[in-house]
């Protein structure tokens, strides 16, 4: 597990000490903490899906490209 501290977590802890001096401030600085670590992660799922799509489709070119070159034949 990676520990990260970067602004959303900046966010979500500088909101616990807001907490007591400004309760819509803190909620809001919660809230774009949490929606900043989401957008976060969804970008890093998207970027590695994408990744292991491209490895499936290269390892289907190529096995398409053996089934030519050792004379499979098509109907």
């Amino acid at each position: 597990m990676k520990i990260k501290l970067e602004m959303p977590e900046v966010l979500v802890v500088f909101s616990l000490f807001m907490y007591s001096q400004s309760f819509p401030f803190a909620v809001t600085a919660f809230v774009l903490g949490v929606l900043g670590r989401v957008s976060h992660y969804l970008l890093e799922y998207s970027a590695e899906m994408k990744k292991a799509e491209a490895i499936n489709t290269n390892i289907d070119e190529l096995g398409t490209a053996f089934k030519d070159l050792f004379g499979a034949k098509k109907d």
